[in-house]
């Protein structure tokens, strides 16, 4: 596997009982299991919506969020696209289990272990060195010429717009093995702020870190929000983890970036040493400033303390801070509960010294779906998916009707989907709607393409609405705010998109990692609140070596040699 510019962000979770595994995965499937599927596979079967001659029927394990919000009597056992899927393609879904987060991985693993995987299942992104086993162990279908003969033109075009990079992690000796989840471009940290609070102090837009400064203490000072006197707080920051990688929520990275730092990711340097980005000197340069802010108040002083679910998103929605670092989708629509004035607007900031908006590109994949080898039809992994997403995106245009009134009333994809969490969409999807929701607000005309669905429309429209101000509810104010305002600024000529060296697991990670990982998390923590001094960061450094950080090290750059 040796792919310098691929960045799977991998953290591996169960692998001993894979292990173990190995040597019993392979037995024949039981009685009354997929063996049961004998359909031949004639030329109209092998074909991305064609309807088998017989019942297939094929057991899966999805992954569910934990409130699916569940109406209508819908299950993700029981509800009208599993109907269609049954009517259309002559496929019956049986949901085996499902499950979330960690409980799925260890249902995941005992199965494995008992060989008695589902016919069709989730492989969650972090367990990436897991599906390697799987592959090493011959356990799931070869899916390579299935693809060419059975993907869906929507499939295959939004895999293409990844040039290949999403595909490449699963195609083992040139045998694809799963197909992934879409890991979307674009899904960067940026900058968010009151703009209302902003317009009210005659505000600008910041561009630097001191910039940014200036903007907090303004905010802490003037209390625009009127919160009284000392009761308005810096930026929210997350107490879980504040420095990370891609997408880390209420995290600091952009501070980092902007200095040339890139905590928590194997990176090259200009002479192809690779080294890990925690260690690296413009990290301490990046402390040295999160820890000022902080003694300075420009930081919520109490961050430590909300670890709770939503507790560092309520500072934002009851109005107490006005300032985060979150992706283009994070902007809190409750807050216009609280304040239908409300707005919060997106800043690329802060910019390095040659103005330019550092952060890093995604994984090339995210969650992994896969078919059982002993599985008599491995094509039904295509022909939902295509059938699913066909539907859902409004490309078939009866049964986009069928679901999408459920969509609307608050049934998850995740619960609806026999594949769960599981997505398809561009690379550059983000990006393109927001020009396409922009055009539509700006000039009243949608300049659609063939990649625009009726979800694309749908969501440029509910942007269109809230600005007409023909709808200001929830739904319409984040579709304005993620559509229209954060859309447009994540491909302008100051971004400057960086990829990580490397970002798979190597083979002593589960062993040294959870040690050092936490060694990582504390030294953030200690020295941003003021509990260690600046200079316990080069201890830090010693440290991580030590405890198995030249390891890991070594390990890969043997793998990009």
């Amino acid at each position: 596997m040796k792919n310098k510019k691929s960045c799977l962000l991998i953290l591996l979770l169960i692998v001993s009982m894979v292990l173990s595994a190995c040597g019993t995965s392979n037995s024949k499937p039981k009685d009354n299991e997929s063996d049961k599927n004998t359909v031949t596979q004639d030329s109209e079967a092998m074909t991305p919506l064609g309807k088998y001659p017989e019942m297939v029927t094929i057991n899966v394990a999805k992954t569910i969020a934990a409130n699916p919000n569940l109406v209508d009597g819908q299950t993700p056992e029981d509800n009208i696209l599993l109907d269609w899927i049954r009517n259309e393609l002559n496929v019956d879904v049986k949901v085996a289990w499902q499950a979330e987060g960690s409980e799925y991985n260890n249902k995941l693993s005992l199965n494995i272990a008992a060989g008695a995987l589902p016919d069709m299942f989730i492989i969650p992104a972090e367990n990436y060195l897991t599906f390697r086993q799987m592959v090493d162990n011959d356990l799931l279908a070869d899916l390579t010429d299935i693809y060419d003969k059975c993907a869906g033109e929507y499939m295959k075009s939004t895999y293409e717009s990844y040039n290949g990079k999403n595909l490449e992690p699963l195609t083992i000796d040139g045998k694809l093995r799963a197909i992934s989840s879409a890991s979307l471009g674009y899904g960067h940290n940026i900058l968010w702020l009151r703009k209302d609070w902003m317009d009210k102090l005659g505000l600008e837009e910041p561009k630097t870190i001191e910039d940014l400064k200036h903007v907090l203490k303004e905010f802490i000072d003037k209390d625009p929000g009127n919160n009284g006197a000392g009761n308005t707080v810096g930026l929210a920051l997350s107490a879980v983890k504040p420095v990370g990688g891609y997408a880390n929520q209420y995290g600091a990275e952009p501070i980092f970036h902007s200095l040339g730092a890139y905590p928590a990711q194997w990176m090259q340097d200009e002479n192809g040493k690779i080294y890990y980005g925690s260690t690296a000197p413009e990290v301490k340069e990046g402390l040295k400033v999160l820890r000022e802010m902080y003694s300075d108040g420009l930081i919520d002083k109490q961050f430590l303390t909300r670890l709770g679910t939503g507790e560092t998103e309520a500072l934002l929605t009851s109005g107490l801070s006005g300032a985060y670092f979150g992706p283009w989708w994070s902007v809190p629509g409750d807050i216009i509960k609280t304040d239908p004035n409300a707005e919060f607007i997106p800043v690329n900031a802060p910019l390095d010294a040659n103005g330019k908006f550092n952060h890093l590109n995604p994984s090339p994949t995210g969650d992994l779906l896969a078919i059982n080898k002993n599985f008599k039809n491995p094509e039904a992994l295509f022909k939902i998916v295509n059938l699913s997403f066909d539907m859902y995106r409004g490309f078939n245009v009866e049964g986009n009707k069928a679901i999408q009134p459920l969509i609307d009333k608050g049934i998850s994809r995740v619960a609806l989907f026999p594949t769960g969490n599981f997505n398809i969409d561009y690379y550059d999807v983000v990006p393109k709607l927001g020009k396409l929701t922009k055009g539509l607000i700006e000039t009243g005309e949608l300049h659609e393409d063939e990649t625009t669905s009726d979800y694309d429309r749908a969501q440029a429209q509910y942007a269109k609405d809230y600005v007409d101000g023909v709808n200001k509810d929830k739904n319409h104010f984040k579709a304005y705010e993620r559509r229209y305002l954060s859309s447009n600024i994540l491909d302008t000529p100051e971004n400057n998109p960086v990829d990580a060296a490397y970002c798979y697991t190597t083979e002593s990670s589960a062993r040294l990692k959870p040690t050092l990982d936490k060694l990582e998390d504390q030294m953030f923590l200690q020295i941003i609140i003021g509990e260690k001094p600046l200079d316990y960061f080069d201890e830090f450094v010693e440290q991580w070596y030590k405890l198995g950080g030249d390891v890991l090290t070594k390990e890969v750059e043997d793998i990009l040699k």
